[in-house]
C-alpha cells in the first residue's frame, strides 16, 4: 500500500490556496488531501506552526508529478511579474496568470 507524502505547507492566510491546489491536482488525476485546514481557531492551545494547512499527496508514486505541477503553479506567486493576467474568451473576465481556469465561467485557459 502506498504512503502519503506532504507536498507543501501553507501559511495561515494561504489556506484557501491549499484547497484550490488540491482541486487543481485532482483535475490532473492526483488525489490529495488538506490537513490542518480548520485548526486556525486552535492557535494558542496548540503551537501555531502545527495549525498551518498542509497539502498531502495520497499516493506517494504521484508525488514527483504533483511536485512539478505545484512548483509551476506557485511560480507566479513567487514572481508575480512573470506573467500578465489573461482574458477569458467566453465571458471576457480577467483572471490572474496563476489560474488555469476562469473564475467566472470555469472555462480552462487556452
Amino acid at each position: 500500500m502506498a504512503n502519503m507524502k506532504k507536498l507543501h505547507t501553507f501559511s495561515l492566510w494561504e489556506s484557501p490556496q491549499a484547497g484550490m491546489f488540491k482541486e487543481m491536482l485532482a483535475q490532473e488525476g492526483i488525489s490529495c488531501l488538506v490537513k490542518n485546514d480548520r485548526l486556525s481557531s486552535a492557535i494558542g492551545e496548540i503551537p501555531f506552526i502545527e495549525c498551518f494547512p498542509e497539502l498531502w499527496v495520497i499516493d506517494d508514486e504521484a508525488y514527483p508529478r504533483a511536485h512539478l505541477l505545484l512548483d509551476a503553479w506557485l511560480t507566479p506567486y513567487n514572481n508575480p511579474q512573470a506573467e500578465e493576467p489573461w482574458i477569458c474568451p467566453v465571458c471576457g473576465e480577467s483572471s490572474e496568470p496563476q489560474f488555469s481556469i476562469c473564475w467566472n465561467c470555469s472555462r480552462p485557459r487556452e
